[in-house]
């Protein structure tokens, strides 16, 4: 029998478990955007060696461009680029460059010298519009998640039909496919296309890149739900 402080325990968890997972995502959209502005800095060394800025903003326009709401994916970059680059002063600091305010001090003068007038300014705006290509990015991937979850939804739907046609007609029954089946939705395919679409600094077509990862997951939530049995 449960303990009373182990009863207390498993309140306070499930309590607390939209924190918890709200906490998670948190964290691996954090590690994911730094991955990305890391990758589109490796992009930018090696890749675009003419005209990284350039390179950026080809990104940029391509995925504007197939967001089926792009004010709304702007909205997004926008806020994830002054999460991290404005209160922290980088924007100000590089619109006062741009504007010709230089500080008065020597350190001052030096550093906005090395980071927006040096060659490294390359490499800061790389990473500032590296940020908002992440916020667009997960915009897109946020509105075209509702069709991949219909889609497993009507796969599931389908194979509890399934299960039931054969149930009432005295198939056969078969936990070797049910659980080769659940092989499949276990591999880790879909965290690995999110992350390649969130951090691949390469123009890449969301439907292309999701919609065979969703046709497997669905093929496979089926055929679990039609050979789906109590006691496995």
């Amino acid at each position: 029998m449960a303990t009373g402080k182990q009863v207390d325990e498993e309140g306070v968890r499930e309590f607390f478990w939209i924190l918890s997972h709200t906490f998670s995502i948190a964290i691996w959209l954090l590690l994911m955007l730094l991955l990305a502005i890391g990758a589109d800095l490796l992009a930018a060394r090696f890749l675009w060696t003419g005209d990284p800025v350039g390179g950026m903003e080809h990104l940029i326009a391509f995925y504007l461009h197939q967001s089926t709401a792009p004010d709304l994916s702007q909205k997004c970059s926008q806020l994830l680029y002054q999460a991290l680059f404005g209160w922290d002063g980088i924007d100000a600091a590089a619109r006062n460059w741009a504007a010709g305010d230089v500080p008065t001090g020597m350190m001052g003068r030096l550093l906005t010298h090395d980071f927006f007038g040096g060659p490294l300014s390359a490499y800061l705006t790389v990473a500032m519009y590296g940020a908002k290509l992440f916020g667009i990015r997960v915009a897109m991937l946020v509105m075209v998640l509702p069709q991949f979850v219909l889609i497993l939804f009507l796969a599931l739907i389908d194979g509890l039909v399934e299960r039931y046609i054969r149930r009432e007609c005295g198939g056969n029954e078969s936990s070797t496919r049910f659980h080769h089946a659940k092989r499949w939705t276990r591999m880790g395919l879909a965290p690995l296309v999110i992350l390649t679409w969130l951090v691949v600094p390469w123009p890449l077509y969301v439907h292309w890149l999701f919609f065979p990862v969703v046709l497997v997951t669905a093929f496979a939530i089926r055929v679990m739900a039609k050979y789906y049995k109590k006691y496995l």
